[in-house]
Parts: structure tokens; sequence; C-alpha cells
């Protein structure tokens, strides 16, 4: 919501209000002694005000979850987040739930945090926030119809499933291989392919406010998807594959490489079992 994009909800990023993300699943320790983890944090300079999002997609939720954020303090935040004017920072807890959840959300909530609820057609607000502008701006209810969100942004997270970060990961290799295709340069032997040269391509985006803590653990798992699929005999045997101390080099057959990893995104994204990919 805080970026320009035709197909989804932009209310965050209109000029009156224009939050920018700040950081994602940074964990915070608060005065009170207890920890935090917020989705992400989102700021705007404009209005002075931080908007702290927990983001509820499940059917069920940890009543002192929520009860933690009741010690968060606008000093705990500066330590997080940038804002011209950090004497008159406010901020709001804002928890985002599902509409099929929400009555549980809303029992635990107590309103003492703002809720967005996403629907099925309605994106809709109950309680208030400390602005204004942001209460105008959802005042309403807000059509989803024929949008959907741009996962494009945060394609993954360390907690998604093995054949889920396997998908991205495949595919970036694809994509690596493409781009520099067209740059004219050549793939057809000792070709290095580097974990950082995976992230860059599928977090270029919001990889910069990523917590340090949730960087390290994207990197963990994208360099164990990684080995696990080119350790694969299939894979390894064809593509004369050296393991290196930051990534892996392909020595032939890139061209092979592309027909091998075009098939398991394939079984990936139709969850046919092509090629055994699902015993990782």
């Amino acid at each position: 919501m805080t970026k320009k994009n035709i197909g989804w909800i932009t209310v965050l990023s209109d000029p009156d209000l224009n939050y920018e993300v700040q950081i994602i699943e940074q964990s915070i320790s608060t005065f009170s002694g207890e920890i935090v983890k917020p989705d992400l944090i989102a700021t705007s300079n404009r209005q002075i005000h931080s908007l702290v999002f927990e983001i509820k997609g499940g059917k069920t939720i940890n009543p002192t979850q929520l009860k933690r954020y009741e010690g968060l303090t606008v000093n705990d935040l500066l330590r997080w987040v940038t804002v011209f004017d950090r004497t008159h920072l406010e901020f709001d807890v804002c928890i985002c739930d599902l509409a099929e959840n929400h009555s549980l959300i809303k029992l635990i909530n107590n309103n003492k945090f703002p809720v967005l609820v996403f629907g099925s057609v309605f994106l809709t607000k109950e309680g208030t926030f400390k602005r204004s502008k942001l209460n105008e701006a959802f005042s309403e209810p807000m059509s989803l119809n024929g949008k959907t969100p741009p996962f494009s942004y945060y394609p993954f997270s360390d907690e998604d499933s093995i054949p889920y970060i396997a998908m991205h990961v495949i595919q970036a290799l694809l994509s690596i291989i493409h781009k520099g295709t067209k740059q004219g340069k050549t793939f057809s032997e000792e070709t290095l392919f580097t974990f950082d040269d995976i992230i860059a391509e599928r977090f270029n985006y919001v990889w910069k406010v990523l917590s340090i803590e949730h960087k390290k653990a994207l990197k963990l798992k994208i360099s164990d998807v990684t080995k696990r699929f080119l350790a694969k005999e299939e894979v390894k045997e064809i593509l004369g594959i050296l393991q290196q101390k930051e990534g892996y080099k392909i020595t032939k057959n890139l061209d092979q490489f592309k027909k091998i990893a075009e098939k398991y995104v394939e079984e990936l994204q139709t969850q046919t079992p092509l090629s055994g990919f699902y015993t990782l």
C-alpha cells in the first residue's frame, strides 16, 4: 500500500500520507522489557507518524503477542526508524487480518489497536488512528475487486516451505542467465552463481529494509535450497558443478541447465511430481 501499483491498493503512497516502509521483521526490545517483532514498520515524514503492522493471516493468535505491543514506546521505535521531526513522532500499532478470522482477532484486540480487515471484496477499517488523514483515507470500504497483492516486492520468507522457496530460487537463476544473455555475456562455461546474485534478483526492492536477523535467515534458507537443488544427481552431473565459497560454478551445458530448471519450475508451480523434487 506504500508503493504505486496499478494492481493493488496504494492509499498509503498518496501525497497527503506518503508512508514508506523502513524496516521488515525487526525484533524490538520495549522499555517495559518485552520483545515485539512487527511484520513491518512504515513511516511518514509528512504525518510525523509510524504504522507498526502486525499481520495475522491464520486462524490462531496468541493473546500475549498483542499484549506486548502495549509496552511499545516512541523511543523504542526511534532506534529503528528515521523521521525528520523525532520530537513529535507518534505511532499506531495496526493489525491486518482476514475477514474469515476477524471475529477472533476482534475479541482478543478489544479495540486496543486499529485493524485493517481484508475481505474477499472489500478492505475495511475498525478503530481509530492517531492521524485524521489516515482515518479519512480508510473511512469508506475499499474495493478489492480485480486487485492482487504485488508479491514481487517480497516473494518469500525464511518460514515458507522448501518447494515454494525452491521455485523462486530456480526462477532467479533462469532470470540471471536471461539478463546476462541479453547483455551479450557468454554463459557457455565456468559461470558462477552466488547466493547474493539470487538475493539481488528476488529481493531488489526490499532487501535494504529487512532486519539484519531476517537477512541472515533468508541467506541461510536460500543457501540451503540452492545446495539441495544443485546437489541432485541429474543437475550435478549434467552441469559439471563445482562448489565455491559463496556459490556454485557451472562448467558446462548451460543450455541444458535452462531445460532442467524449467522442468523443476513447472513441477513446483503445478505440484506435479515430475522429478521427485518434493523429496527434498
